[in-house]
């Protein structure tokens, strides 16, 4: 195994070992969070069925949305920016980003190692968490969809890590990327899904939604899942998804390279 490949697993080794160390902020901040969306979009949607009566909302029963609504809640929470992704603008700043053009590594790589482990953390604690959900429910989910849907949100975890780092990546030009994060995180909260299904959203936001990667990041997964849209089209959401990894891949490294350019290595 070559040196970089090995630095890459230590890195990814420290982020679960971090995890471990602090684990009572990694609960509240992701676990709890997880849960609590949840439960929030659950109690919602019951007085919203309760109050219409029997039968579907634009092709969801009770049960579907419950399905949907969890699904929905853990794509939401693992393709949210992490301190890590948040962090490398304060890196670039005060000179801390020295320490990785002086060895055989890639930034880009060394970052994503330790992003890994936080989702993989998460991800671990949800399905822990997740299958006391089903017996709250009697709908048959969906296995193929919800397998399907998986393979989305690998995608869709991976696009969010590079449209991120593109994001804090603009830190060589500007003082504060802040506002950019929240822009990109009001804009995931209804382009995603992940406060309703884009199919209940008024018709004129579908063709701006399609135009953009966020529907793989929550309502794409979540509908396969259960049910709500055909497995058939599964495997182009999947092309599809791997194509805007590929696409903000070079948008990233491309902000990258451009940025070491004007990187002056001060501080550190």
């Amino acid at each position: 195994m070559n040196r970089p490949i090995r630095t890459y697993i230590a890195a990814f080794k420290s982020g679960i070992s971090t995890l471990m160390e602090y684990r009572i902020d990694f609960l509240t901040n992701s676990t709890l969070s997880l849960l609590i969306h949840a439960f929030v979009q659950i109690i919602l949607w019951e007085s919203v069925f309760k109050s219409k009566g029997q039968g579907a909302i634009q092709g969801y029963t009770a049960d579907s949305m419950y399905i949907y609504i969890c699904f929905v809640s853990l794509c939401t929470i693992l393709t949210r920016s992490g301190r890590i992704e948040r962090g490398v603008g304060d890196e670039i700043r005060n000179g801390d980003l020295n320490k990785y053009l002086l060895k055989p590594l890639s930034h880009l790589g060394f970052s994503g190692a330790m992003v890994a482990a936080e989702k993989v953390g998460t991800l671990l604690f949800a399905l822990i968490i997740f299958p006391f959900f089903v017996f709250f429910t009697t709908y048959q989910i969906q296995i193929a969809g919800t397998i399907w849907g998986m393979l989305i949100l690998l995608t869709a975890i991976i696009c969010k890590f590079f449209i991120s780092m593109a994001i804090s990546y603009l830190a060589f030009w500007y003082e504060e990327t802040w506002t950019f994060h929240i822009i990109l995180d009001i804009s995931m909260v209804f382009l995603s899904g992940a406060m309703l299904p884009l199919s209940m959203l008024p018709a004129w936001i579908l063709p701006i939604s399609n135009l953009l990667p966020f529907q793989y990041f929550g309502y794409i997964p979540g509908a396969l899942a259960s049910g709500t849209i055909s497995i058939s089209h599964a495997p182009l959401y999947l092309f599809m998804s791997i194509l805007w990894c590929i696409i903000f891949w070079m948008i990233t490294k491309s902000i990258w390279f451009l940025g070491m350019r004007k990187y002056g290595a001060f501080g550190g």
